[in-house]
């Protein structure tokens, strides 16, 4: 293929997006294990209890989120180009869903630690008083970064080689069945007949494994008897 017929490449390879996908939503899903929201809330005894609530009790649909940007960008890995449409617009979506997500423990703690505050003392409607971490504006890193991976996908992936294009020469290569038993079993795999002459080989030529004494035309051989 000449540099004129072969596609121009725009930006990062297949191999960096995927893994920059894999590492930006393996980090967002992350997250979500470390305390997002400090809670105290009285338990039936009427003792106080400190509650950690983690991100996936406080903020649930950003580890789903972030489990479904693992997902698309392990499927960017594939070769065909047209991949490239669904999982661009699934990371975007994921990143900025996922953003959105963990934006409420910080605006109202004590709504997002209810739940988790409800299981852990066994009171259910107590008044909680709540703070929230660090924890979900750092999240919003993580996110940022699965939406830009999903940006890239879109725009890169057009430039992006398949797989087939790259296949070897030898998968089309006639075989001989006396040489390479198995190579004649992939011929008639892809509807060809490996007993044919291949291409530039002579039909009348002998063949592997047989006497040229026999072949037509050879010193009279193969000529019906003069009676």
């Amino acid at each position: 293929m000449s540099a004129e017929q072969r596609p121009r490449r725009t930006g990062p390879s297949r191999r960096a997006a995927v893994l920059g996908g894999l590492v930006a939503a393996g980090a967002l899903a992350g997250t979500t294990r470390a305390t997002w929201v400090q809670a105290t809330a009285p338990d039936l005894a009427g003792t106080a209890q400190d509650v950690a609530v983690s991100g996936a009790d406080a903020a649930p649909a950003v580890l789903a989120l972030a489990l479904a940007a693992l997902a698309a960008a392990l499927a960017t890995s594939l070769s065909s180009r047209w991949v490239r449409l669904l999982t661009g617009p699934v990371l975007i979506a994921a990143g900025l869903g996922a953003g959105l997500a963990s934006l409420p423990p910080l605006r109202d703690p004590a709504a997002a630690a209810g739940s988790a505050v409800a299981e852990s003392t066994g009171v259910v409607g107590a008044e909680v008083a709540a703070d929230a971490t660090s924890w979900p504006l750092i999240a919003l890193v993580p996110a940022l970064a699965v939406i830009a991976t999903g940006v890239i996908v879109l725009i890169a992936g057009g430039s992006w080689p398949v797989g087939s294009r790259y296949r070897s020469a030898a998968v089309t290569t006639a075989a001989d069945p006396a040489e390479d038993p198995a190579a004649a079993w992939d011929a008639l795999t892809r509807g060809e007949d490996p007993s044919l002459a291949g291409p530039g080989e002579d039909e009348d030529a002998p063949r592997a494994g047989t006497d040229p004494a026999d072949a037509p035309g050879a010193d009279g051989a193969g000529t019906p008897p003069q009676r």
